[in-house]
């Protein structure tokens, strides 16, 4: 059986350095969350499986999930080290914000600009796919102009890259608040969800599995996640927390009376322009006039073998992230919450 390989989505805010050992390369430090205690997404929960022609170790935890396997009679025992010697591996890859990500404000627009980095860590170079602290984050950097920002290709970059395919993040949700755009003080806000693929940023009902759902296949061995429930929290004080399904209902045109009984919405007693004052977890010092809500997400994994009754993964798990959440006193020009990862 394979050992496995763990995969962990960051999404965060503020940058600090990024350990990088030998054989790696890194020029951009990633981000982090100012107050990051307790805000860890679960931690990864394993399991085998072995069907007749594959054998398959398998992985779930709040942000991705994934599976290494085996076809019988193939693959290759040496180590990474062993194999690629002293080629230089791309921690690092860049790219555009997605159109459904607002870019940070810049203060130096002819010094750089804000990019899309994805890194693959904590790589063990003495197992022969990464070793079982590797982790995939994500988040948004300032890059300097003349950032070597390009994809390199040789033969360990391309190896540990390509597994992506078998090692997927979960959806994100963008909170899409209702009737308004921006919610407005004293009057219900109703939340629904669109759901991003957070290495392209597109919406997931673009894509074959659509909404708040993942699946992933190798052979005839499948994982399905479906998230369960969704829990908003304004961490402010005097705000309640509201926990939401998934697929939140919203009735277009209908007054808050006649919405459906389990459509998620919360009360919003004050404007965010006091957001830092009764904030009961620390905001970046760069959101200005906005709550900064935590959102969790509660999902739940199942694998087996395609045509065969399925087994669940751990017990569920919760993906943690933070969201701006601006709120006004009064109706004004509108602006879409952003998420930040």
């Amino acid at each position: 059986m394979l050992s496995l390989a763990s995969a962990a989505l960051v999404f965060l805010p503020e940058q600090t350095a990024v350990a990088c050992p030998a054989p790696c390369t890194t020029e951009t430090p990633v981000v982090t969350d100012p107050d990051p205690k307790g805000d860890l997404s679960d931690k990864t929960a394993v399991d085998d499986i072995r069907t007749d022609t594959t054998s398959c170790s398998v992985y779930a935890n709040g942000t991705g999930m994934g599976m290494y396997c085996n076809t019988f009679g193939a693959g290759d025992a040496k180590t990474l080290r062993e194999k690629y010697g002293d080629q230089k591996f791309q921690q690092c890859r860049y790219s555009e914000l997605p159109p459904t990500v607002e870019a940070p404000h810049n203060p130096n627009p002819d010094k750089g600009r804000f990019m899309l980095m994805t890194c693959l860590e904590n790589i063990d170079f003495d197992t022969y796919n990464g070793g079982p602290n590797r982790t995939l984050s994500l988040s948004i950097v300032f890059v300097p102009f003349g950032t070597d920002t390009s994809d390199h290709h040789n033969g360990i970059t391309n190896f540990l890259w390509n597994q992506i395919d078998r090692n997927k993040p979960m959806p994100v949700p963008l909170l899409v608040t209702r009737p308004n755009r921006t919610p407005l003080v004293g009057i219900p806000t109703f939340f629904t969800f669109q759901w991003l693929d957070p290495l392209s940023g597109t919406p997931m009902e673009e894509t074959r599995n659509g909404g708040a759902y993942r699946e992933v296949t190798a052979g005839d061995v499948i994982m399905r996640a479906r998230a369960t429930k969704v829990v908003i929290n304004p961490q402010q004080e005097g705000i309640k927390s509201t926990t939401c399904l998934a697929d939140s209902p919203y009735r277009e045109g209908a007054l808050p009376k006649n919405q459906p009984a389990d459509a998620c919405s919360i009360i919003f007693k004050r404007s965010s322009a006091s957001a830092r004052k009764y904030a009961t977890k620390p905001i970046p010092a760069n959101i200005k006039d906005a709550f900064y809500a935590d959102v969790t997400v509660t999902w739940e994994v199942t694998f087996g073998e395609e045509g065969q009754p399925m087994r669940t993964l751990g017990d569920g798990f919760a993906m943690r992230m933070r969201q701006v959440l601006p709120v006004q006193e009064v109706q004004a020009p509108n602006q879409p919450p952003t998420v930040i990862y």
